[in-house]
Formats: C-alpha cells, sequence, structure tokens
C-alpha cells in the first residue's frame, strides 16, 4: 500500500478541486445553501451541515445495498440476463438449427416440469 500513497493525495486534491467526481458538486451546492440559510448571528456548523449531507445523499447508497443483497433482486437479475443471453442465442442458432432448438427448448420445459413436480411431493 505504500507505494499507492502518492494516488490518495491527488485523488483528495482533485475531488476537494471538482475534478472527475460528481459528488463535489452535489456536496458543494449543499454546502452553499447551508451557508445561505444560516442565521448571521450564529456561527456556521460545518460539523452538523456534513451530518445533514450524508443524511440526505447517503441513503440511495444504503438502499441500493439493501437491494443488491436481496435474493428476490438476485433471482430477478440472474432471470433477466439469462432470459437476455437466451433470446441471442436462440435468434442466431434458431435460424441455422431450428430442430435442435426445438428439441433442446422442449427438453428444459420438461425438466422443469418435473423439477416443480418432485418438489410439490416432497412439500407433502
Amino acid at each position: 500500500m505504500q507505494e499507492f500513497a502518492y494516488l490518495f493525495r491527488d485523488s483528495v486534491s482533485a475531488w476537494l478541486e471538482g475534478r472527475g467526481d460528481a459528488r463535489f458538486q452535489q456536496y458543494e451546492k449543499h454546502y452553499r445553501a447551508d451557508r445561505a440559510t444560516a442565521q448571521p448571528n450564529e456561527a456556521f456548523d460545518l460539523e452538523r451541515s456534513n451530518v445533514r449531507f450524508s443524511q440526505k445523499f447517503g441513503l440511495g447508497r444504503r438502499k441500493f445495498a439493501w437491494l443488491s443483497n436481496n435474493k428476490a433482486f438476485g433471482a430477478l437479475a440472474t432471470f433477466l440476463n439469462l432470459l437476455w443471453g437466451g433470446t441471442l442465442l436462440l435468434s442466431s442458432v434458431g435460424a441455422t438449427q431450428p430442430v435442435a432448438v426445438a428439441v433442446v427448448l422442449g427438453v428444459v420445459f420438461v425438466a422443469l416440469r418435473v423439477k416443480n413436480l418432485s418438489a410439490r411431493v416432497q412439500e407433502r
């Protein structure tokens, strides 16, 4: 890690200068709005402003993290990826070998029905 220490310094300075990170513009807009709404006779509390910023803009990441760890989301994402890949494969292979594709689809359909039926029988 020592050899990458110089990158951290550059990364921080880049962020503070607003280069290459959209979060800087969000933070700057929030900071300026908080400074504008601060009472003139009170000192501006940067720490409280930063807490409000993290509460306001940090929820989206936590929601996405919760969603991505959800089993239903994982199953749906897997299904959609397989569906997309399957349609690409079926359209390209189906044009040249329609009988083979029909046989494979029939076998997959029967295998899924047998698996579903055996799961029902084991439940009882």
